[in-house]
């Protein structure tokens, strides 16, 4: 019975070890490869995390440098592969530039950098750089910073440093500011206004039918029997107008939900209203002998 309970204690003891410990970020078989085209400059250095670079690089026209490693857990010694890898490139004179490290599936990586064809984030820079290989990782696994050492770039493949906008002429006499192209900017032309004739032309065909109307109502006048409408058709046209200045008011200042309350309530007056007007006026024809 005490074996047993002791195996189990110690197999308690092992699965507890085993969850506790987290592992980390490592590397294995790490190279940096150096060629140049005409051979005299081919070198090959064997990295062993955390020793850097023996020397600096420094890189010549035409040259090549290859870092290859193969990223692995610490704890298991399995190749992984990392969700971040990327190469620093630190410049102690200006912005830092980050490349990314392109890994395979197995843990295999490697980032070539060609002198030929250098990468366009490092052309506007001082050209000399310290290394910093940078891994990580999303689960439990601690990461990885891995400074290499020193690398040149030579100065040929390199651009002219962009000025930035506060900064301070070069030399004497250099303008901080330069004339720009001047801007022209065409303004639409003004409408064209109608002539006084064409004007007056419609001025007049749009009050003829007035006229019309006018002289016709000269001749109606005389025949016309004006009578005085009921106090209904009054409250009518009362109510008419209180619905007209609730929608001036409303344009003015109100909400729509302001609104509709009260023109809800005023059109069934309106209604209510004017039904009654209209049966008043029609009791008065009716009486007067007009058809029904």
């Amino acid at each position: 019975m005490l074996p047993s309970i002791r195996r189990l204690a110690l197999l308690g003891l092992v699965a507890a070890s085993s969850v506790v410990a987290k592992g980390a970020i490592g590397i294995k078989q790490a190279k940096v490869a150096v060629t140049s085209p005409n051979g005299l400059s081919d070198a090959t250095y064997n990295l062993k995390e955390p020793t850097p670079l023996p020397t600096p690089i420094a890189l010549s026209e035409g040259s090549t440098f290859k870092l290859s490693f193969s990223v692995i857990d610490t704890v298991t010694g399995e190749g992984i592969y990392p969700q971040q890898a990327h190469l620093l490139f630190e410049d102690p004179k200006g912005d830092d530039v980050t490349l990314p490290v392109t890994v395979k599936s197995n843990g295999k990586a490697q980032i070539t950098i060609n002198t030929a064809k250098p990468h366009p984030a490092l052309l506007q820079s001082h050209g000399s750089f310290h290394l910093t290989l940078l891994l990580s990782s999303l689960d439990s696994l601690d990461p990885l910073s891995y400074p290499l050492g020193e690398l040149s770039l030579p100065p040929s493949t390199l651009k002219p440093l962009p000025r930035k906008r506060h900064d301070l002429p070069p030399k004497q006499g250099d303008p901080a500011f330069q004339a720009q192209q001047e801007i022209f900017h065409t303004f639409k032309e003004d409408p064209k206004t109608v002539g006084w004739t064409l004007s007056i032309i419609g001025t007049v065909i749009t009050l003829a039918p007035w006229t019309i109307l006018l002289g016709l109502l000269g001749k109606l006048t005389p025949s016309l029997n004006f009578q005085t409408p009921p106090t209904s058709s009054y409250v009518f046209l009362l109510v008419l107008g209180a619905l007209e200045a609730l929608i001036f008011v409303y344009w003015l200042r109100l909400k729509l939900y302001h609104l509709l309350p009260a023109f809800l309530g005023l059109s069934v007056i309106a209604t209510w209203t004017g039904i009654i007007a209209l049966r008043e006026l029609r009791a008065r024809r009716l009486k007067a002998g007009g058809a029904p």
